[in-house]
């Protein structure tokens, strides 16, 4: 990933964004997207070696590398909330993009339940309880 390609492409988006929106502002949102949504499958194709090492760090840790696992969905459920709330914040639906941010947070909540129970069951081990 070539961070001075992915600004540049996405500086160059925006202006024509902005010269569209006067004339035609359906376009400037699909443009804003579109970019958007290229940027997000760039970054998501650089970053896929760092998961495959955390992966194999977490298979050597054993038990504990399940919560590596619980991280890494806990960071993909909060990057694809923001991408979406920011689109639908682009369109003029501030309103969705805050029920889409809750949704994201109730998710990632889910998530972390076990690393939480795991969290509890140890202070009680320790405590004696």
């Amino acid at each position: 990933m070539d961070i001075f390609i992915i600004c540049v492409v996405a500086v160059t988006a925006a202006v024509f964004a902005v010269l569209l929106k006067k004339y035609n502002p359906e376009m400037a949102l699909l443009t804003a997207t579109v970019t958007g949504v290229i940027i997000f499958a760039a970054v998501l194709s650089s970053i896929s070696p760092a998961i495959s090492l955390l992966k194999r760090l977490s298979s050597l840790t054993g038990a504990a590398g399940k919560n590596i696992g619980i991280l890494l969905k806990s960071i993909g459920v909060c990057y694809i909330c923001r991408f979406s709330a920011d689109s639908c914040r682009d369109s003029g639906q501030s309103a969705l993009a805050g029920k889409i941010e809750l949704a994201g947070r109730v998710a990632v909540v889910l998530l972390c339940l076990p690393v939480l129970e795991e969290i509890i069951n140890s202070a009680i081990k320790i405590t004696g309880g």
